[in-house]
């Protein structure tokens, strides 16, 4: 009895210091809990609290590269009509606070630097939420000067009615080179007052076109211009005369420019089938044939084939090569390689049953029949 007086009191002892140890290890928990919330709050605390909003906006779009005092075209993307956009262009000079007006989705501001050198364009946002603004990402900007040298050749109107009549829509193209390959885009002056949206850029060397129609009777001037990718103009090329006739006063002949080979040529017709290709420097013509679609053939050097085609609806001339029919007979229509192929398969069995044969590998076998006297 003794010992076991003697034993309880320490399993009391024991149970009471694995009690204290679990209690003690809760405490750590919840304490590591509470540090570790503290810590989110704390650091989260600049955000949370702070006027800015959780992202950076969009950096706005436009060229990267450009000359001084050209004006250049950035646009920013948005949806939010209670938002406003400030386009700081890294010159110490901005917008003023500008909203998404209705129906667009976009704001679009143009800038020019009169400084060389490398401009961080940004964008400002702010709303009712975030009194304060963001600034975006920002968009380096090189602006160089430019030499004569960087302009785009001198344009030529490569193709167009100069002789017609009013209220008809007629296709003008103009033709140009750009000494660094940039991109070029075109634009027409009309000679009433008129000047052309430009173009679409295009590669160097390549054409673009654009459609007009006079409304008054009379001579007009017709000449264009070309400018690359960055802004720079060319000068204007020389002008075209071109003459507009009323209906009433319509003999059935128009004439329309070509620019080929260095040489511009004159294409007179007098109705959709027929018409002369015309050299006015030199007097020389060639005959040109219609094709059907509205297009021409045209033999420019009198050898009696076709070199080009002209659609005088679109303006477009090009190189012309016709198409040669290889002429057929007996002997190209038959499958000769195939023939050989089976043939030779065919004589090799029967070359291989033959030895196979001879070698007692294959009998013959013949049937005897009995007659019968």
């Amino acid at each position: 009895m003794g010992y076991g007086m003697h034993r309880e009191p320490k399993k009391y002892i024991c149970s009471g210091n694995k009690n204290a140890h679990r209690i003690s290890s809760e405490i750590t928990v919840v304490l590591f809990v509470i540090l570790l919330i503290v810590f989110t709050v704390v650091s989260m605390a600049p955000i949370v609290f702070s006027k800015t909003p959780m992202y950076i906006p969009t950096t706005p779009a436009g060229t990267t590269f450009g000359f001084v005092d050209i004006e250049y075209e950035y646009v920013i993307v948005t949806m939010n009509h209670d938002s406003f956009w400030l386009f700081d262009w890294g010159d110490g000079t901005a917008t003023t606070w500008l909203q998404l007006e209705d129906n667009q989705t976009s704001i679009v501001q143009t800038h020019h630097w009169s400084i060389p050198g490398a401009y961080q364009l940004r964008m400002n946002f702010k709303s009712e939420q975030v009194p304060e603004g963001v600034w975006s990402n920002p968009l380096t900007v090189d602006i160089t000067t430019y030499s004569s040298n960087d302009f785009p050749n001198k344009p030529i109107l490569r193709t167009g009615k100069i002789q017609g009549i009013i209220g008809n829509d007629y296709t003008y193209s103009a033709l140009t080179t750009d000494p660094h390959e940039y991109q070029v885009s075109y634009r027409f002056d009309y000679g009433n007052g008129n000047l052309s949206e430009w173009t679409p850029d295009v590669p160097s060397g390549s054409s673009s076109y654009h459609s007009f129609a006079w409304e008054t009777p009379g001579e007009y001037f017709l000449r264009a211009q070309a400018r690359n990718q960055y802004g720079l103009e060319s000068v204007w090329s020389t002008p075209v005369q071109v003459t507009m006739k009323n209906i009433s006063e319509d003999n059935g002949t128009s004439i329309d420019l070509v620019f080929l080979n260095d040489i511009y040529y004159h294409i007179v017709y007098s109705s959709s089938y027929n018409g002369t290709f015309y050299n006015p420097s030199s007097g020389g013509s060639n005959d040109i044939q219609w094709k059907g679609g509205g297009v021409f053939f045209i033999d420019d050097d009198s050898d009696g084939r076709w070199e080009y085609l002209y659609a005088p609806t679109i303006g477009e001339i090009q190189p012309y090569q016709e198409q040669v029919i290889p002429q057929k007979n007996i002997f190209s229509d038959v499958p000769w390689l195939l023939i050989l192929i089976i043939v030779s398969i065919i004589l090799g069995v029967v070359g291989v049953v033959l030895v196979l044969i001879k070698k007692g590998l294959i009998y013959m076998y013949e049937e005897e029949v009995v007659v019968e006297k």
